[in-house]
């Protein structure tokens, strides 16, 4: 039987109060053709102690960034260092149930037409103690994205071909929140998505989730600006938006919120980039967002 490498992806930042069990979570898995690209965005907490635990182990291969780039560019960059033919994420304050990667590769090696073939998962509390399934996620409809309707959505536990993801452009640096939203709209652009209802995946809701509690307005925008995105890729985009279930005056007052937060972190350039392709592509509701803004302040 065809048994393809799945490359388990860890990008992590300061997350070592929980990493060690997410990656003893990858290693009983009952599928064992795998490796962990982990890749540490410069983390100033202990991880480089778990690191060590795993220095001498085959199966993992750990790189870093210098300085903090964001989750963004470090995702990229674990896909990148993938060596695996099917590839998926696990972010490192979450966990795997033990037959999570065999479960995906029997759907890939079958459906090798799919960009995505993805599940739903648990949603848990700090102690990763299940409190339910979620309900949100769920498979697209054949003549839909997912970036063109509310629900369902796709979430973890999602895979994805490594060979497919060469034929996009990557996930862009700019996202420091909602990096998975970039990865799945630029995947869909190659293939159709499958998915599996079973919870594959342990999803911790603590403090410090990148993308719950204070992080929602963020994560959203990211999102937003990630679907204005798909709009200005697409080759009809008329029918591109139209198709979105957000309208054009969210979508843009997505991008104007990150433009804000990348001049604030002194990203002149990507600010100003971001906010030119605004004006080009959508020139009259960009000026009158602005300066709605600014009369509101």
């Amino acid at each position: 039987m065809y048994r393809p490498i799945f490359s388990v992806l860890i990008a992590n930042y300061n997350n070592s109060q929980f990493l060690d069990a997410c990656i003893s979570s990858i290693f009983h898995q009952t599928y064992q053709d795998f490796e962990i690209v982990i890749f540490d965005d410069a983390s100033t907490d202990n991880s480089k102690e778990i690191y060590k635990k795993y220095a001498h182990n085959e199966k993992v291969r750990i790189f870093s960034n210098a300085a903090n780039k964001g989750v963004g560019f470090t995702k990229h960059q674990c896909i990148m260092q993938a060596k695996g033919e099917i590839c998926g994420f696990v972010d490192p304050d979450d966990a795997l149930v033990p037959d999570a990667l065999e479960s995906l590769v029997s759907l890939h090696v079958v459906h090798l037409e799919n960009s995505i073939i993805y599940s739903t998962h648990y949603i848990c509390n700090e102690h990763l103690a299940i409190q339910q399934v979620a309900d949100y996620v769920g498979q697209i409809p054949p003549d839909k994205k997912s970036a063109f309707i509310y629900r369902p959505i796709i979430s973890h536990f999602a895979s994805f071909k490594r060979n497919l993801y060469l034929l996009t452009e990557g996930i862009s640096p700019l996202y420091l929140k909602a990096a998975d939203k970039d990865l799945y709209f630029k995947l869909e652009e190659t293939g159709p998505v499958l998915f599996l209802n079973r919870p594959l995946y342990y999803y911790r809701n603590h403090a410090n989730s990148i993308s719950l509690n204070t992080n929602v307005q963020h994560a959203y925008c990211y999102e937003l600006t990630a679907k204005f995105y798909v709009i200005a890729r697409s080759k009809q985009k008329r029918n591109t938006l139209q198709a979105m279930h957000n309208s054009l005056s969210t979508i843009i007052d997505g991008v104007l919120y990150v433009c804000l937060i990348e001049w604030e972190r002194k990203k002149h350039a990507t600010a100003f980039s971001l906010l030119w392709s605004s004006f080009m592509l959508f020139p009259s509701i960009t000026m009158k967002r602005i300066i709605i803004k600014l009369l509101s302040r």
